[in-house]
């Protein structure tokens, strides 16, 4: 992080870039606002095979009108309907913010529904939260991920109910997401990190939960120097509307009024290799029999070897088929001398190899596919030691007590 911050007096001292960024429109002001603005497109229909070929593989966000209109939660969710169906099962809490300005350190509180619903008028507190199983009867699974095998991509329902006025942080999902509002208006700003990838890593730069220090009503883009590069995707998302936000893109959410959303997280690596959709996926129309509680879904939990293979399939998915790749994504743009570098790259092309099979220097999905255990713990070994001789090398890692083997969570970070 000191790295960081020296590299930003760098830029002011060389070139004046200082007074640039304190003199630009959106600099103390709300980020997102001051453009330029590109325009999101729209669609009313969007059948399974649509989605996944045009939006999902090449990560493309699509706005969705009235989607989820026809679903009983959109006609039925009114507090009184949510009060008495939380009686059903009295005992059952909801997770509770206890900020409507998101900040990653605030505390929670757990409450039953019905007691919510009696003070979150008046109060700041802001219901983050699996859907209840009482009330999934009501949801149905959106029309892009209902046909053939899509259902199986689901992993989690997280229902955002609040009086309005809540704020996000700046942050990235760690899963594709389909945001749906049943109630009120979200304001949305997105920003393509595939295309701003230099400026988005600089801005998320809270590795552990993907998200941004900035204060989003007052961006400080002398901090953030490199925000002034960015264009942004800036609109509302009705009630009826959701919303595609692919996996990594940069955002944040305001919420007005009366306020009631539900995000379906979606892991697509699950159909790895599985991915092509038959013709009636071409146009199939929403189910409405096909509601949560006739699902089976959610995250694999405590199966750390799983969880790679899928951050693999992740990083192919996304086109890291070649070893240049590979090299790039694991070392970026961190400073070795020559022969740490020669030495990490040696090892890379070592773990490239165990990935790839034929030798043909191009990762294939069945190559993937075919990872076993012990090939996995073999890649994780080798990147254990790159880490090592990258932090020999640079002063970023601040915490020696951190240099442990990979777990999950340092993983992510890393890489």
């Amino acid at each position: 992080m000191l790295m960081n911050y020296l590299l930003i007096l760098l830029v002011c001292l060389v070139g004046n870039q200082c007074s640039e960024t304190a003199n630009h429109p959106g600099h103390l002001k709300p980020f997102g606002s001051s453009g330029p603005y590109l325009q999101i497109e729209t669609v009313n229909d969007l059948p399974t095979k649509i989605f996944f070929s045009n939006y999902v593989k090449p990560k493309r966000a699509v706005l969705m009108k009235n989607f989820v209109n026809q679903f009983p939660a959109f006609v039925k969710w009114n507090d009184q309907y949510l009060n008495d169906n939380s009686y059903t099962s009295p005992d059952y809490k909801v997770l509770l913010e206890t900020s409507k300005k998101e900040t990653r350190n605030q505390e929670t509180i757990s409450l039953p529904l019905h007691d919510f619903l009696l003070i979150y008028n008046t109060s700041q507190l802001y219901m983050v939260s699996e859907v209840p199983p009482y009330i999934k009867k009501d949801v149905v699974l959106p029309q892009p991920l209902q046909c053939a095998q899509a259902p199986s991509v689901l992993e989690e329902t997280i229902m955002w109910f609040s009086s309005g006025g809540t704020s996000s942080v700046t942050h990235t999902d760690d899963y594709e997401n389909i945001l749906c509002v049943f109630d009120g208006i979200k304001e949305l700003v997105l920003v393509d990190y595939f295309k701003h990838k230099k400026a988005a890593d600089m801005i998320i730069d809270q590795h552990k939960g993907a998200y941004s220090s900035m204060d989003v009503d007052k961006v400080d883009y002398e901090k953030f120097p490199l925000i002034k590069e960015l264009e942004y995707y800036r609109f509302n998302l009705s009630a009826g509307d959701c919303l595609y936000i692919p996996y990594k893109w940069v955002h944040q959410v305001r919420s007005y009024g009366r306020n009631l959303a539900i995000n379906f997280w979606f892991n697509y690596e699950r159909i790895f290799g599985n991915d092509e959709f038959g013709q009636e996926c071409s146009d199939n129309k929403l189910d409405l029999s096909k509601t949560l509680d006739t699902l089976t879904y959610g995250p694999v939990e405590d199966n750390f070897f799983y969880n790679f293979k899928i951050f693999i399939m992740r990083q192919v998915n996304l086109g890291n088929r070649k070893i240049d790749q590979w090299i790039s994504l694991v070392l970026g743009e961190k400073e070795l001398n020559d022969e740490k570098k020669e030495l990490s790259i040696e090892m890379l092309n070592e773990m490239f190899s165990l990935m790839d099979f034929d030798g043909n220097g191009l990762l294939s999905d069945d190559e993937v596919i075919d990872l076993n255990e012990n090939s996995i713990e073999h890649i994780l070994g080798i990147l254990n030691e790159v880490e090592s001789i990258i932090y020999e090398d640079s002063d970023q890692n601040e915490d020696p007590e951190d240099e442990d083997e990979l777990d999950e969570e340092n993983l992510r970070e890393e890489l």
